[in-house]
């Protein structure tokens, strides 16, 4: 795609170095724009991003400063940072205009032809998978990944010379100052909704606003665009239902599904076919990803490929050699013959389901999870339901409750959820710590044994841990 020049062009990303940030901070310099950013000193030492930002002209700052604000840029906010910040009480002194990620990832996609993958759950691994099939098919795709490192991609954001943006389109609000869900500031023409239900709670009330959110996006997509949703969901088959003016393609395990999974087989690798409504067979398909759960998120990128013209011979070889994104049920090595496996799971209907597939894939073992509950609104919210998606494994260990730069405190601890889990699992354990936990691992774990981090927060360390504690 060319490139093209905007108006005010500059932009001054301010904490450039987190995931999400450099990635579009890059794809913003592809696409011609003025780019600087500054991030925290010890953020900026660890990242070690330094060096590709002077490789590609970016100028970068270590640490805040009024004075990194120059020539009247743009500000791009991350996230992890608000108006205390010294550069974003200068850019308003100076009456600069101040845009979230969502809004400037908006804008980069202005050219381009948009495909959002959008759901409480699959996003990522949707959005890698159907990244890399268009890759493989010769498409040269752009795309925006949450996750920060992808197997088979050159990045987790990446501009490419094809019509198509494939992006992550988070219903989580874009700013702290809007409530308005992140993935309403994408240009879409088409979109994947894989799942509707509660999450989020300290945004949304209810599934019923949830569904609300879900229901803007979908008046959005053109009349000759097309909506590509799991009908398993009750939300959204009512979604489906109540969006006639749209073209659907309907997927799931559900056999009213335009395109239903079926012969889903486990092992060392997954296998499902797909048959059409009108008794047309697809596949087989065998993917390297576990659970009926991800068979669904292989099954929304391969329907939306095929509909964008990418032959069935492409996607079968493509998804046979997707590995999937960093931190889904990513096997990190062993320790004492035990596999040790690391999940972002951090709802209960992606725990019990990350759960499952441990059990589909490895039949004779005991399946140990560490579960990390992450923030306080979410696991308040669903602390029954957190206990009920436990149940599944053989054995479980609680850490502490992460908190998330939104949210440093709240009125539920990890004991609420200790007393409701524990007449469920009696042999429950609790650690304070993620090395306090790889302490009781490393004693009691061998080659029978699967263990399962789970959690949006920093649990994946165990594994890490596991090698300094001693035994």
């Amino acid at each position: 795609m060319s490139k093209k020049i905007i108006p005010n062009n500059r932009l001054h990303f301010i904490g450039i170095m987190g995931v999400g940030m450099s990635s579009l901070a890059i794809m913003a310099h592809e696409l011609g724009y003025i780019v600087t950013g500054s991030d925290l000193e010890d953020t900026y030492s660890i990242e070690a991003r330094e060096k590709l930002f002077k490789e590609l002209g970016i100028a970068t700052f270590s640490g805040f400063s009024a004075t990194n604000i120059e020539n009247k840029p743009r500000i791009v906010l991350s996230a992890a940072f608000d108006t205390n910040n010294p550069e974003v009480k200068e850019a308003k002194k100076q009456r600069l205009e101040i845009n979230t990620f969502s809004e400037i990832l908006g804008e980069l996609m202005t050219n381009f032809e948009g495909i959002g993958v959008a759901g409480v759950h699959g996003k990522t691994t949707t959005t890698a998978m159907l990244a890399y099939i268009l890759q493989e098919a010769g498409f040269a795709p752009s795309y925006m990944i949450g996750a920060p490192y992808i197997a088979g991609l050159p990045a987790n954001g990446h501009i490419g010379q094809g019509k198509y943006f494939i992006v992550e389109s988070d219903e989580y609000k874009k700013s702290e100052e809007s409530n308005e869900p992140k993935f309403l500031d994408f240009p879409l023409k088409h979109v994947i909704i894989t799942s509707i239900e509660l999450d989020h709670p300290d945004m949304y009330q209810s599934a019923e606003d949830v569904y609300g959110a879900f229901y803007r996006l979908s008046v959005k997509i053109p009349r000759d665009g097309t909506i590509i949703a799991c009908i398993d969901w009750p939300l959204v088959r009512r979604l489906v239902s109540r969006r006639v003016d749209r073209p659907y393609l309907t997927y799931g395990l559900d056999p009213s599904s335009q395109f239903r999974v079926v012969d889903i087989k486990e092992g060392e690798e997954m296998s499902f076919s797909i048959l059409h409504a009108d008794n047309q067979h697809i596949g087989p398909f065998t993917t390297k990803l576990a659970g009926a759960h991800n068979a669904l998120n292989a099954t929304a990128a391969i329907i939306t490929a095929r509909h964008l013209g990418v032959t069935d011979s492409v996607i079968i070889r493509a998804v046979r050699k997707f590995v999937g994104p960093m931190r889904r049920f990513q096997v990190l090595g062993q320790y004492n013959g035990a596999l040790i496996i690391d999940d972002y799971a951090h709802h209960p209907t992606a725990v019990s389901a990350v759960i499952e597939a441990a059990h589909h894939r490895y039949p004779t073992k005991n399946i140990i999870v560490v579960f990390q509950p992450h923030t306080y609104s979410r696991t308040g919210r669903l602390l029954k339901e957190f206990a009920e998606s436990l149940k599944g494994a053989d054995k479980v260990i609680l850490l502490n409750i992460f908190a998330s730069a939104r949210e440093k405190s709240g009125y539920v601890t990890i004991e609420d959820l200790i007393k409701i889990l524990k007449p469920l699992k009696p042999d429950m354990e609790y650690r304070p710590s993620t090395t306090e936990a790889a302490k009781l691992l490393a004693g009691s774990i061998d080659s029978g044994d699967v263990v399962l981090l789970l959690g949006a927060g920093d649990v994946y360390k165990i594994y890490k841990e596991l090698s300094q504690v001693g035994f």
